[in-house]
């Protein structure tokens, strides 16, 4: 008996587990079978077309595509060692027998030597090595070395990258036919050139060929030579001179997998300087990028560890899972906590956060795998069920969000849930895989425990004795003072916490953790203090709050709309944009101080009798939200889509009381916040268009009328705050006929969004201007009397395009 309720508190049920196991891995061959039936042999799927992608040979500027495309079957490749976690060797041989038929890296594409080498590289190596290593019984009839000497024929067509550096710090880009072009730029980020020393000291070790583990050790260390007093190294490099470009250290983007693979190198070839090496950055990393709270590792400046941004981005959630692997838990459970609060915030990681502002600066989420990889991680080492309760979070959000008809779309914005046409080979090769392994606990490959390392593309990599050389033994370049590593995860008795789920969330900074990203916890139905039953309900009276109702006459508006462009989220809650069907059911709570949500459901409104609003709060609400006028912002993405932002119309200037017409949105680089003279070229831009301008430097005065002058129809200012207020001016009423054009106001966050859309729009056109259109239009009123029955007398409270800001209704029937 005893036993049974030690294993509940170590973990999920033993069914439960295995249903989730399973969904990850249906979840993985909904993918993969649709990328072979719909793209195969071209690189990608396009999720939500089931068509086929490669690189763009139209557009050799398209870095976001070429740098990782090549034609090269690249889905395939990527995810090769997946199938041997499932213990599919069908799949797996098939997929082998696939490459070795089809793939070929004699290619006219300009790739990125990082990308093609974690991706490809890799996952060539991994899977020549279930093949050949007799222990795990993935013998191939007929196998011939063939992915070895495709990855061999890969590593000698990304050498010229180093070999035309003065520095030995290889160029970004190189193309698979020709080498390194002509004009390509110097410049390459700290991770692109450091992330290189498992698969090609590797590939040397298999092929008896050292050309590749000289070239990737002498660019790491050519990047670690160059770093400051402090320990520190920059985020981009130029590979001819070795000048630091860009000053920005941290553990995100651009430097994040250089130190992955300082420590990974330690434990797969057990060489001591790399573990100096990762033991020296560490402590700087603790001493200068991590913030005073424990949880936040920042981007500071190389020279000096001043602070130079207020953000975090998705790629830093690989950090927790690299601490686990340096001993240092609980460094690593803190910085989790933090990834873990946002992921519940807006039920994905956004590419950015801004963590001054606790809120979104970049909304994207391509379904990247680093904060399930630490999830997995964490969990392995402290076998802490709260761990597996994360990956079920994620396992839901990304089926809810992000599953499609063929495949698993990337989120283009965590806000709105909008998807984007994109699966990543990495949702396949990383993602699926860290989710598997999470829940298949007996999995072979969750044993091993000798000299082997996920590749920071999650590429099995293992090495028998004979590849390895005769190394000195470790020597800690820090004293035992200084090196804060190998701590202790002391987790409690189960006997003295028989019903607790988790040690973690008992920790007394659990929810430190929660404040930090500005996330508010989602109410928990209250329990019975005498049992763990949930309380009875005391009143069977329910009130439903119905965001919406959209006139009889508009329904056929709402056949083209897409649904998550009509709910906006915001930092304190959400706005119902022209909405229909969103019921929330409040119950009596058993102190009677209020109501409890007890249910989300779909709705229709009836006609019935209206009732006056009692609540002080709901009354100041309502009056606050009819002080100022507000518009829709309608922004057009392309021919067929498009969303509705809110925005707050000026008290100057005219109103918006009839549809504006579709005009170019457009923004000047030398003038963001539009305080000054536009000169010629810029008025040539704005003329007949809508400017988009950041709010500050000036008065919203000063805006409007520097932009009437320059020709513009209108004003669209970005909010340094996620709150909407009426743009005003102290002007006598006389003076305020000079405003000819509208101006409007709009929150941060759909200031970040719209600053992105129109940012990549215009690396398309060389006058920076924009083809992003836009158009003002008015908003209906909801009557004041806004609470009224349906047929089955249940209250209805019906609030329309509104921000609701975490009002507490208290509400109560028959007049008491």
């Amino acid at each position: 008996m005893l036993s049974a309720v030690v294993n509940k508190v170590n973990g999920l049920s033993e069914q439960r587990n295995n249903e989730l196991k399973l969904q990850a891995k249906d979840m993985f061959y909904h993918a993969f079978n649709n990328y072979m039936r719909y793209a195969f042999p071209d690189d990608e799927l396009n999720p939500l077309q089931c068509t086929g992608r490669g690189s763009d040979k139209n557009d050799p500027t398209n870095t976001i595509i070429n740098d990782v495309l090549g034609d090269y079957s690249l889905t395939l490749v990527d995810c090769l060692d997946t199938f041997v976690i499932f213990n599919d060797k069908e799949g797996f041989e098939k997929a082998v027998r696939d490459v070795i038929k089809y793939v070929s890296f004699d290619q006219d594409s300009k790739v990125q030597v990082f990308e093609v080498n974690i991706r490809a590289l890799g996952a060539l190596l991994s899977a020549h090595l279930f093949i050949t290593d007799p222990r795990f019984d993935y013998h191939i009839e007929g196998y011939n070395n063939e992915l070895l000497r495709l990855a061999h024929d890969l590593g000698k067509r990304l050498l010229p990258a180093f070999q035309k550096s003065k520095t030995g710090i290889p160029y970004a880009r190189v193309n698979l036919k020709y080498g390194v072009p002509k004009h390509e730029t110097h410049e390459t980020c700290t991770a692109a050139a450091g992330t290189l020393i498992i698969e090609f000291g590797v590939l040397s070790r298999l092929t008896n060929d050292t050309r590749f583990e000289d070239v990737a050790r002498k660019a790491l260390f050519g990047l670690w030579n160059r770093r400051t007093d402090l320990n520190l190294l920059g985020n981009v490099i130029n590979v001819q001179t070795g000048q630091w470009i860009h000053t920005a250290s941290s553990t995100g983007a651009g430097i994040d997998s250089f130190y992955e693979y300082l420590l990974k190198a330690y434990v797969l070839f057990g060489e001591a300087e790399y573990l100096d090496m990762f033991s020296e950055a560490y402590n700087s990393v603790l001493r200068y990028i991590r913030d005073e709270t424990g949880y936040l590792y920042r981007n500071v400046n190389m020279m000096n560890g001043g602070l130079m941004s207020n953000w975090v981005d998705s790629l830093s959630a690989y950090f927790p899972g690299l601490q686990v692997l340096a001993g240092d838990l609980d460094n690593a459970i803190k910085s989790h906590l933090f990834y873990y609060n946002i992921w519940k915030k807006y039920n994905a990681m956004p590419e950015r956060f801004n963590f001054h502002l606790r809120n979104v600066e970049l909304a994207t989420y391509p379904l990247r795998p680093e904060f399930i990889e630490s999830t997995y991680f964490l969990y392995r080492a402290t076998r802490d069920p709260f761990y597996l309760q994360v990956g079920e979070m994620v396992l839901k959000d990304l089926e809810s969000y992000a599953r499609v008809k063929c495949g698993f779309a990337s989120v283009k914005d965590v806000l709105t849930k909008r998807l984007d046409e994109r699966m990543e080979s990495f949702v396949l090769s990383e993602t699926f895989k860290y989710l598997y392994l999470l829940f298949d606990t007996d999995n072979k490959i969750n044993s091993m425990d000798d000299n082997f390392i996920f590749t920071t593309e999650a590429h099995i990599i293992f090495l028998p004795q004979k590849y390895l050389k005769n190394h000195s033994e470790i020597r800690p370049s820090l004293n035992g003072a200084e090196r804060s590593i190998c701590s202790i995860y002391e987790k409690p008795s189960p006997l003295k916490h028989l019903f607790t789920t988790s040690i973690i969330t008992l920790r007394s900074d659990a929810d430190f953790a929660r404040e930090l990203v500005g996330f508010e916890e989602r109410t928990l139905p209250l329990l019975d203090p005498k049992g763990i039953c949930e309380v009875p309900k005391s009143d069977p009276q329910v009130i439903e709050v119905s965001f919406g109702g959209l006139p009889e006459s508009h329904e056929e508006d709402l056949v083209d709309q897409r649904q998550q462009q009509q709910i906006i989220k915001y930092v304190d809650g959400l706005i119902a944009n022209w909405l229909k069907g969103l019921k929330i059911e409040l119950t009596k709570r058993v102190d009677k101080k209020g109501y409890d949500v007890t249910k989300v459901d779909n709705y229709r409104v009836f006609p019935g009798q209206i009732f006056e609003i009692r609540d002080p709060a709901v009354k100041e609400f309502w009056v606050k939200q009819q002080t100022y006028s507000t518009s829709v912002l309608r922004v057009y993405y392309d021919a067929y889509s498009y969303a509705d932002y809110i925005a707050a119309v000026a008290s100057f200037g005219p109103k918006i009381t009839s549809e504006l017409p579709v005009r170019n949105l457009v923004r000047v680089s030398s003038s963001l916040y539009g305080c000054v003279d536009y000169d010629i070229e810029a008025a040539k831009l704005i003329e007949g268009n809508i400017i988009f301008v950041k709010r500050g430097d000036c008065t919203f005065v000063d805006k409007v009328v520097k932009a009437q002058q320059a020709g513009a129809i209108g004003v669209v200012v970005w909010n340094n705050e996620n709150y909407l207020f009426q743009p005003a001016s102290s002007a006598e009423k006389s003076d305020l006929q000079k405003f000819e054009i509208p101006c409007v106001l709009i929150t941060y966050e759909n200031g970040v969004e719209l600053s992105r859309i129109l940012e990549e729009n215009e690396k398309y056109i060389q006058d920076n201007s924009s083809n992003i259109k836009v158009k003002f239009l008015p908003r209906e009123r909801e009557p004041t009397t806004n609470i009224k029955t349906n047929e089955n007398n249940e209250l209805l409270l019906t609030i329309h395009g509104h921000a609701i800001r975490n009002i507490r209704l208290n509400l109560n029937l028959n007049g008491n």
